[in-house]
């Protein structure tokens, strides 16, 4: 565990240095804001001391920068009794504590030690959310393929370039994040730019950043998130969406691995992984002349294709049970999971918008579930009334309602037409077994 203290009093650095070094931690300390920010990102403390009242960057922009970089991190602010008004909208900006000087440092070390406990759940918690999210999840061939690729390349020990292809919705984020986070990179930065999300006027100071005073609006020193990166991995998606003249800068500084800030003169070197993801066909841009291909070549060292949900249909059960489980526990149910008959209608449904649209209909249905298994009353219009394209009609066979019909009917013979015992043995509600009787007439 790390803490920094970001002061300018010498005095006030070493007293805490040699108080708080008895907690067992690695204790970091920065005599300036410009100071405490290199270092936060650098090393990325656990625990920051940040006094309010800071020549040059003050401490409220250094808790703002903290707090965008890292939610977890533990901040204390210091200031004078005069300054307290800043000490309350710091903690509006999302500091955990402040202490007025002179202050007594065995307050400090108390509240640091009473806090690390709570510290280190927030990081086992944070830890957990990156696996979850950086998981591949599927048995497919396809898939199996993509998660040996992944695993390769997010342990090797140099830079490399990644370009992922595929429609929009087959996860491609989730193979970058997987790459980085399962990967030799996990504790170094991982940062995204979505190309299409960034106007194209400001998508060039947004990698490379810029000096103070670069342009009018540039009132303070700007990283990019190029340098940002540094270290770990850097994930341009829709990258087919990039300004074609930010395209060539982009070429030369990947190559040379070295750019300038704009409004700089000092090159800056990086080292990062480099993942691109778009679900343009690259090949026609180069065509019409919307993207370079000694970009595309550059960045597609390790090709990378996202297969649609139609393409593996053996996967949709593995997802669909997956994200059933996910939702039980962000909205306190206990479905166990979908009826045979549902599922079958589920991976004979075309999904164009692939695991996007297959994980937003689970929550959907999760959302408003009662019942102990997803039925198929419980689906949505749309997957009812799936058509096929060269015969227009239904594509859910009417056999699926007669191997219904035949279960209810042998179960509430089973249980002399208690409808009590009846709904449990088929994990349904009285409510939804009613319904079910009346639809389809069934008589004792």
């Amino acid at each position: 565990m790390k803490l920094l203290i970001v002061d300018d009093e010498k005095s006030i650095r070493l007293s805490l240095r040699i108080a708080l070094s008895k907690l067992g931690i690695k204790i970091l300390t920065a005599a300036s804001g410009e100071e405490g920010i290199e270092i936060f990102d650098k090393e990325r403390p656990d625990i920051c001391i940040v006094d309010i009242n800071l020549p040059g960057i003050n401490g409220i922009d250094v808790l703002k920068h903290i707090r965008k970089k890292d939610k977890n991190s533990f901040i204390m602010m210091i200031t004078y009794i005069s300054e307290v008004r800043l000490a309350v909208e710091a903690m509006k900006l999302g500091a955990n504590d402040y202490f007025t000087k002179p202050f007594n440092i065995e307050e400090i070390k108390e509240s640091i030690n009473d806090n690390i406990k709570y510290i280190k759940k927030a990081q086992e918690i944070s830890n957990q959310e990156k696996k979850e999210i950086a998981e591949i999840i599927g048995e497919s061939k396809a898939i199996q393929n993509v998660k040996n690729i992944a695993q390769k390349v997010g342990n090797m020990p140099y830079d490399t370039f990644i370009l992922i292809q595929g429609e929009s919705g087959t996860g491609k984020e989730i193979i970058a994040k997987a790459i980085h986070f399962n990967g030799i990179r996990k504790n170094k930065p991982y940062i995204a730019l979505n190309c299409a999300a960034i106007p194209k006027n400001l998508q060039e100071s947004e990698l490379f950043g810029y000096e103070k005073g670069a342009f009018s609006d540039a009132k303070q020193l700007k990283k990019g998130l190029i340098e940002e990166a540094n270290e770990g991995t850097l994930f341009l998606d829709e990258i087919g969406d990039m300004d074609i003249l930010l395209q060539a800068k982009l070429l030369r500084v990947l190559q040379e691995k070295k750019f300038r800030r704009i409004g700089g003169i000092k090159e800056i070197e990086f080292s990062a992984n480099i993942i691109a993801a778009t679900n343009k066909d690259l090949q026609k841009g180069i065509e019409k002349g919307n993207f370079r291909e000694d970009l595309y070549y550059r960045l597609n060292v390790v090709p990378i294709h996202t297969a649609p949900l139609r393409e593996r249909r053996e996967d949709i059960k593995v997802l669909i049970d997956y994200f059933i489980n996910q939702y039980n526990g962000a909205l306190n149910k206990k479905v166990k999971g979908m009826t045979k008959e549902a599922m079958e209608i589920c991976k004979n449904y075309g999904w164009k918008g692939n695991v996007r649209e297959l994980k937003n209909f689970i929550e959907r249905v999760m959302i408003f579930q009662e019942d102990c298994w997803i039925d198929v009353d419980h689906l949505p219009e749309n997957l009812m009334s799936y058509y096929s394209e060269e015969k227009g009609k239904s594509v859910v066979s009417s056999n699926l309602e007669d191997v219904e019909m035949q279960a209810i009917n042998r179960a509430l013979k089973e249980n002399n037409w208690n409808i009590s015992k009846t709904a449990k043995s088929l994990g349904i509600s009285r409510v939804t077994l009613r319904r079910k009787i009346e639809k389809y007439s069934i008589e004792k």
